[in-house]
């Protein structure tokens, strides 16, 4: 195979590995996304092992995964790496030991890069370990990592818009939603939470919250709070946290099995369908959905149906 044969056949391999990137970002949950895509990364480019640590605005290490896991750089190692002003790459030859903790030997190269995500306040740093020989083609390295990144906060863009897929349905759900670090710094937020937070509270900016988070996140597994007329509720999320936002809901006076119920009428189940799905009796069914009619002011399934969908929030803004 002549030289220009050769640049197309790896032209031809990374593209097929960007494109495994964005699939992946659709068909793995976003915390097995990461490793996932670094062994993938990794078997293109022939590294011994990489590490992808990602930086919100609040400058703290959050999110990190490894392939292999506890072979390669780990979280204090990618966290210390330092880049000059308008450096975006450091090349270390010989790798640090300190990058190799588990290896038999440390000879070989390192290559650290850092990556801004697109419209998000993110910042990733990748960190990978070759063996000496090994030396990929730089220009599509960089080209796949930049993919990578962008291909990874796709991933999380899905986790947080679960919710949303329920508002659009016309279904009770805890609302638009965001990954934040402990200090309120913003890593990733659904565009309905970005306009919540423009309309409700008059934050124009992105990264961070505009108000301090009023719970003991170390201790709270999940807490909820009301910040104005909004209501939040907030969970520990591998090394982040999902916050949850949403106003005033009709079915707030409900208890959380009521609303269950609610949800599968609205959805057209019938009373047997839902006790079988909830494991009660149907009659317990029946008793539910009289005191969900009382509570909300209602008589008929269809009023519930006509309440959830105007309370739906409207569709978000596209551009």
């Amino acid at each position: 195979m002549n030289a220009g044969q050769t640049q197309k056949q790896n032209m031809q391999d990374v593209d097929r590995l960007i494109q495994a990137f964005y699939t992946a970002a659709f068909e793995h949950p976003w915390q097995d996304f990461r490793p996932h895509t670094l062994q993938a990364l990794c078997q293109w480019s022939g590294a011994r092992a990489a590490a992808w640590l990602t930086r919100s605005v609040s400058d703290l290490p959050g999110e990190y995964a490894a392939w292999p896991s506890g072979v390669g750089p780990g979280r204090d190692a990618v966290a210390g790496i330092r880049f000059d002003s308008g450096v975006r790459e450091v090349e270390l030859d010989p790798v640090p030991p300190h990058w190799c903790p588990a290896a038999e030997t440390t000879d070989g190269w390192g290559l650290a890069l850092a990556i801004a995500h697109r419209d998000t306040p993110m910042r990733s740093v990748f960190a990978l370990v070759f063996g000496s020989a090994q030396r990929p083609p730089r220009e599509l390295l960089r080209r796949a990592i930049g993919h990578l990144a962008q291909a990874g906060t796709l991933a999380l863009l899905q986790f947080i818009r679960r919710d949303e897929w329920l508002q659009t349905l016309g279904r009770f759900s805890r609302g638009c939603a965001a990954l934040i670090d402990a200090h309120g710094g913003i890593y990733v937020a659904s565009p309905r939470f970005t306009e919540l937070m423009q309309t409700e509270l008059r934050s124009g900016d992105h990264g961070r919250l505009p108000f301090p988070l009023p719970v003991d996140l170390a201790a709270a597994v999940a807490s909820d709070f009301s910040v104005g007329a909004l209501h939040f509720r907030i969970r520990r999320e591998g090394d982040l946290y999902l916050l949850h936002a949403r106003r005033p809901h009709p079915l707030d006076v409900l208890s959380p099995r009521e609303r269950e119920i609610a949800g599968a009428l609205a959805a057209g189940k019938t009373f047997k369908t839902i006790a079988r799905e909830c494991d009660i009796a149907s009659s317990t069914v029946a008793n539910h959905a009289s005191r969900i009619y009382k509570k909300l002011g209602i008589y008929r399934r269809e009023e519930l149906v006509g309440l959830l969908r105007r309370s739906a929030p409207p569709p978000t803004k596209t551009v």
